[in-house]
Order: C-alpha cells, then sequence, then structure tokens
C-alpha cells in the first residue's frame, strides 16, 4: 500500500517497494534482536555470471516450498516451459534464466521476464514463520495474478509462486507479506547479490549483456561443494535482455525555480517543473517557505507562517532506488494527514528515464500531501503514478546515493537521522 511504502516495486515484474505518503543497518545488516532459527537441511549453489550465492535451506519450516525449489534446480521436478507450453522432463528449470534487479536484492525464476515464465501453477502458501529481519533471505515470492486473469470465486488461500524467488542483501520488512523465507544465505554472498542488483537497477534492468544463473547445485549434509559452474552463453539465456525503449515523447526540461534543500550529509539542487506541474510546485514552495496553510497532525491546529520541512528527516532510504522525507512526527494517526490532498499531474514524454526525478510520494492516484522523493536510478515502472515536479543535479544525484546508503534498520529508515536543515529557492518562486 502506497500510504505506508510505492507498494512493490512492483511484484509486477520486478519487486521493488513503492512509495508511500505514511510513516510507519548497513546494506548488509539488521537490527533487530528476535530469536535466530538457523536452517538445517540441504545447502544450494547459485552459480551465476557475476558469482556464487551459497544458501541454506529451512526444510524443517517450509518442506513444501523448499521440495519444490529443489526439485526444480535438478531437474527432477516436471515444468512447463512457458514459451513453448510444453512439459518439460529430467531438465533444471534454473539454468540459462536471466536475473532482474529488486530493492534490497535480486530476483530469479522467471523464464520470460514480467512473471510470466513461471515453472507452472502456483500452490498453496507455507507459513515458515520466519521473517525479513535478517540480511541473506532466500525468499520464494508471493503469488500475483496476472492481468485478465479470473479472480477467484469467494476467501482463496494465499498462493506462492511455482518458481520465482528473491535473494535479499539487507533486512527489509517491507517484505512481509509478500513470500516464503524458505533459505538464508552465507555473508559472503551479500556482496555478490549487492553487484548484481545494483547494475540491473542502474541500468533499470536493461543491462547490454545478461546476468544470468548458470546452475543451481544441491549439496546435502556430508556432500563437498561442486567447482564453480561454467558460464551459460549469453545467446542462450532466456529472457534475453532488451535495449532501454526509446521515448515516444521527448522529455521537456523544467523551467522553473531551483530548489536548494540543504541536508546534513549536502545540498539537493532541483529545478522545478513549474509549467508541467504547476499544482505540485506551488505547494512545495508554499510549504518550504510557510506562506501555505497545514494542519498539524498531532495537535490538529492550523499552521500558518510556519515553514513545514525545516527539521524533518529522511525517513525511507534505498540504495539504488530513491530517498523519501518524512511527514511530521507524533502523529496519532499515522495517516500523515495535513489537511489537503491534491490531484496527480501525469504529463507525456515526463517519466522516470534518468535520475535524480523529484516527485511526490502518495496513497494512490491524487492523494498527494507533503512527502517526496529523489530517485537514484531510471525507473520507468514508477512511470505514471506519481507526479514528477523537478530534476536535480548531477552533483545531486551522488548526495542522494550517499544519503541512500547510511546504515538502516529492517524498515529502511537511517539510524542517525539525515536532516533537511532548510529549503530555499534560487530563481522566481511562485
Amino acid at each position: 500500500m502506497l500510504k505506508a511504502s510505492i507498494a512493490v516495486w512492483l511484484m509486477l515484474g520486478v519487486g521493488m517497494m513503492g512509495f508511500a505518503q505514511t510513516h510507519a543497518g548497513a546494506r548488509h545488516g539488521a537490527s533487530a534482536a528476535a530469536k535466530v532459527v538457523e536452517p538445517t537441511g540441504p545447502t544450494v549453489a547459485i552459480d551465476t555470471s557475476m558469482g556464487r550465492i551459497t544458501c541454506r535451506l529451512y526444510d524443517k519450516q517450509a518442506p513444501v516450498t523448499v521440495a519444490n525449489f529443489v526439485g526444480l534446480a535438478e531437474g527432477s521436478k516436471d515444468w512447463k516451459d512457458p514459451a513453448t507450453d510444453q512439459m518439460v522432463h529430467g531438465k533444471p528449470f534454473y539454468d540459462g534464466t536471466g536475473l532482474a534487479g529488486t530493492s534490497d536484492g535480486i530476483l530469479g525464476g522467471d523464464r520470460l521476464g514480467r512473471l510470466l515464465g513461471t515453472a507452472g501453477p502456483p500452490f498453496p502458501m507455507e507459513k515458515s514463520g520466519l521473517g525479513f529481519e535478517r540480511a541473506g533471505r532466500l525468499v520464494m515470492a508471493k503469488y500475483k495474478p496476472q492481468p485478465g486473469e479470473a479472480a477467484p470465486v469467494g476467501k482463496a488461500p494465499e498462493l506462492t509462486s511455482s518458481s520465482v524467488f528473491y535473494v535479499l542483501d539487507h533486512a527489509d520488512k517491507e517484505y512481509e507479506g509478500r513470500g516464503t523465507v524458505f533459505g538464508q544465505c552465507d555473508d559472503a554472498s551479500l556482496p555478490v547479490v549487492t553487484a548484481i542488483s545494483h547494475a540491473l537497477l542502474s541500468t533499470d534492468n536493461h543491462p547490454a549483456e545478461a546476468i544470468a544463473i548458470n546452475h543451481i547445485a544441491v549439496v546435502r549434509e556430508g556432500e563437498a561443494m561442486p567447482a564453480v559452474a561454467a558460464a551459460v552463453p549469453l545467446a542462450q539465456v532466456t529472457p534475453h535482455p532488451v535495449p532501454m525503449p526509446m521515448a515516444a515523447i521527448p522529455s521537456p526540461e523544467p523551467t522553473g525555480p531551483t530548489a536548494v534543500i540543504e541536508t546534513t550529509m549536502g545540498t539537493l539542487t532541483c529545478r522545478l517543473f513549474d509549467k508541467e506541474a504547476p499544482i505540485g510546485v506551488a505547494n512545495f514552495v508554499g510549504l518550504a517557505e510557510g506562506t501555505k496553510e497545514w494542519k498539524n497532525p498531532s495537535t490538529h491546529v492550523e499552521m500558518h507562517g510556519k515553514k513545514f520541512y525545516d527539521g524533518l528527516s529522511f525517513r525511507r532510504v534505498i540504495p539504488d532506488f530513491m530517498i523519501q522525507n518524512a511527514d511530521l512526527p507524533g502523529d496519532p494517526s499515522g495517516d500523515g494527514d495535513i489537511g489537503f490532498h491534491f490531484e496527480n499531474e501525469i504529463v507525456p514524454g515526463l517519466n522516470f528515464d534518468r535520475p535524480g526525478r523529484l516527485a511526490y510520494a502518495n496513497a494512490g492516484p491524487n492523494t498527494n500531501e507533503s512527502e517526496f522523493f529523489i530517485t537514484e536510478a531510471p525507473n520507468h515502472r514508477l512511470d505514471g503514478n506519481y507526479t514528477i515536479f523537478g530534476q536535480c543535479d548531477d552533483a545531486s544525484v551522488k548526495v542522494a546515493a550517499a544519503i541512500a546508503r547510511v546504515p538502516r534498520d529492517e524498515h529502511n529508515r537511517p539510524l542517525k537521522p539525515v536532516v533537511i536543515r532548510r529549503i530555499t529557492f534560487e530563481g522566481t518562486a511562485r
């Protein structure tokens, strides 16, 4: 739900969390002190074109999910070739399949892309009892019905994808409810996951060359780890990467005032799209300068002449994705209501086709208020859903990237607040 986070980066194709207008360690860390449950099942060595990822499976907590994954990896489980609609016998499913980047990790197990190339029908989701408070989680994704698929009659059980899985390199409770944890990857694997995720997300999942699973070996108790598998020829990787699509309409350039957002980690300089997003720009400038009235969500008192953003922090930071500012603290309802909403301003050609887009978070169409985010990389999956009202310069993108990489907890909140000191404007403010 976008009021508690942008819902999934879209679970439609590559899971990446979305932005919400609400409130809720390091890249490889977690802050939770919960009881640690270690896996006791077989180990899988996932050999990719960028290195090996080693994970041990929770065969006691998620026996059905583990058996399904192992069967597909070894080829002992039949699967349907999504390209030919024919059943395949005795052949590993995952070998030669491309990977995709997702927030805090990677996604695999899709032979066609856009979650259309799974191994077959989904199965009932297991409740393993394992959470996302730990880096290195191996997760079988929750099944998402495809467009046009008939809705189930009555209350249907939650389903798990037959083959799509995540490997997460950071503790991230935003994945709660989006899959079943069935494995734990070791610390040495986390930098490999991070490197793959970065390589893919920095190109909006359109790499020049595919990053693929070469082979998944299943290693049981007493067996030695196998040699690293040979690379699958790039021409045989499925789905094969395609170039970034060309824009049908050229993107406009901003012509409005420049916002200078001073933070405790540097200055973000963003020119505003006052012609394309006049409502959003006027709202941002009014809140920043204190000329727009707003309601304190804690006291319900109307605020006059008070600058809204000064002293607020960034509450959500995700490397290779974005940084998002917080709403006012002390809101008892947690909904961030400051007394108004305004409509989206979606402009043809003004898309998330470049880093540094400044846009409003929302909880669905026409629910914009005050929260904004700044992107670190192109991300076309956000197109058409969020009002872009500014473009930050290259130096600001580097500052945003540094903020996105501060130590953070499992809710993606910085452990040490990164604070907005003040926002001023250069040029003619509205």
